[in-house]
């Protein structure tokens, strides 16, 4: 072959393999969009990448079978760039008695809720700090080419399974890495026996063995801290009430809305936080008796939310519930199959009810108060439809320090979880290694 044939051919081949990288990012819709959380990576490794991306994520036990029998649940190949990680989200007891063959177990009773000071007080229900999240995701064997399935034991309340997403969501997992199992261990049960797969695929009660990994949440961090926005503070949330009742934030149709999602509270003579929809987190799903619930289909959730004032065109949804985690119902719908812009005031009702007026021990200082007027209106911040006396929560623990400095809800200094969580976050990488992108899920690019 001639010089110039060969040159010919060496451009020919150039331009044959540039043409498949780009073809490749574009079906997958990697291409330069960027991601939330793992940054890019390089063409060749996006174009390996092809089988944990699905259409959101929210996936049925065929799609988890495929992957156990790629051979990617718990892989210990460290070049491969597709591993599965498992994870049961329930009570030890229920993950002992039985879960889905490789399953680990995230104790839903003491990992997924800690007592973290915010504000003036400390409150019982708050989000996990980095350092007990590393522990967690080490032990799971966790590596920056790993995608996260969510499950619960059978019978147990799939809202495990999306508090367990929205804490990774936190955590600056993009939401490509994560998935819930529609339906939990109830529907891989069922699934398993409706199809008559192999015995391997049953329940089982053996715990796998995995090694431990040293990826760090900081390794997620790459210069940008936006995945704390997924979470509001109580101080957050006072001043966007405050803003809705003076009437410089509007709840219409390109406006917020707050969603309510504690099920059960009379929208006339019930008592929330003010401006809020009366929502129900069970209505995202359907339930058989004594099962694990069935996530409604994308159709169906824009269909009912629509129903209940809330579309697309909305630039902000804020949800909450009793505690934060009923509310990881509605914001994994939104987040995870919708796309659509949320974010879950962690402290919830058992925080907001905490810091009445009424309240004899723990009383908070009066800018914190929650059925205050708004300053120059005559609205509430809290919506009391029967006039009765309120009464005040007991989760919290005034912390006398704080109560007697942060005079003002609008003063950074009193979101101490946001300021501490950032400072871990941004602290440097405990690998060499870029984390990838990658796993499935449209909408929000790679």
């Amino acid at each position: 072959m001639s010089e110039k044939m060969i040159k010919k051919s060496r451009v020919l081949i150039t331009t044959l393999l540039g043409t498949l990288v780009v073809a490749a990012l574009t079906i997958w819709g990697c291409g330069d969009s960027g991601t939330k959380g793992y940054t890019d990576v390089t063409a060749q490794q996006a174009a390996s990448i092809t089988t944990t991306k699905t259409a959101n994520a929210l996936i049925e036990p065929a799609t988890l079978k495929q992957w156990m029998d790629e051979g990617k649940v718990n892989n210990s190949d460290a070049a491969s760039l597709d591993k599965v990680v498992i994870i049961t989200v329930s009570p030890s007891t229920n993950y002992t008695a039985l879960h889905i063959p490789g399953a680990q177990l995230l104790n839903s009773s003491s990992e997924l809720a800690i007592t973290r000071l915010e504000a003036v007080a400390t409150n019982t229900s708050e989000i996990p700090t980095g350092p007990l999240m590393d522990g967690m995701i080490q032990r799971f064997g966790v590596t920056k080419n790993t995608t996260l399935v969510f499950t619960v034991s059978k019978g147990q309340s799939l809202m495990n399974a999306t508090r367990a997403y929205y804490t990774f969501r936190y955590w600056g997992f993009p939401k490509e890495r994560l998935k819930v199992l529609n339906g939990g261990d109830d529907a891989w049960n069922d699934a398993a026996t409706a199809n008559s797969w192999d015995t391997a695929y049953a329940l089982t009660t053996t715990v796998p063995t995995v090694t431990a990994s040293t990826f760090s949440v900081r390794d997620l961090y790459a210069g940008s801290t936006s995945n704390f926005n997924v979470r509001y503070s109580i101080g957050e949330m006072l001043t966007l009430v405050d803003k809705i009742n003076a009437g410089t934030l509007t709840t219409g149709t390109t406006g917020v809305s707050l969603i309510d999602a504690r099920g059960g509270v009379n929208a006339t003579t019930g008592v929330y936080i003010q401006n809020s929809i009366e929502d129900n987190y069970a209505s995202y799903w359907t339930a058989a008796a004594g099962k694990t619930g069935v996530l409604n289909s994308v159709a169906d959730q824009t269909a009912y939310l629509t129903a209940e004032g809330v579309t697309a065109a909305k630039s902000m949804n804020y949800v909450y519930c009793a505690s934060g985690h009923r509310a990881s119902v509605p914001y994994f719908v939104l987040d995870g199959m919708l796309n659509w812009p949320v974010t879950l005031y962690d402290g919830s009702w058992q925080q907001w009810s905490s810091y009445l007026s009424t309240a004899t021990a723990n009383k908070v200082a009066a800018a914190w108060q929650t059925d205050a007027l708004t300053s120059g209106t005559t609205i509430s911040r809290t919506y009391n439809g029967s006039g009765a006396a309120l009464t005040p929560g007991t989760s919290v623990t005034l912390d006398a320090a704080s109560n007697a400095m942060y005079t003002s809800v609008t003063d950074s200094r009193a979101n101490q979880q946001l300021l501490e969580d950032k400072a871990y976050f941004t602290s440097g990488t405990t690998s060499s290694t870029t984390p990838t992108t990658g796993g499935g899920g449209t909408g929000s690019g790679c």
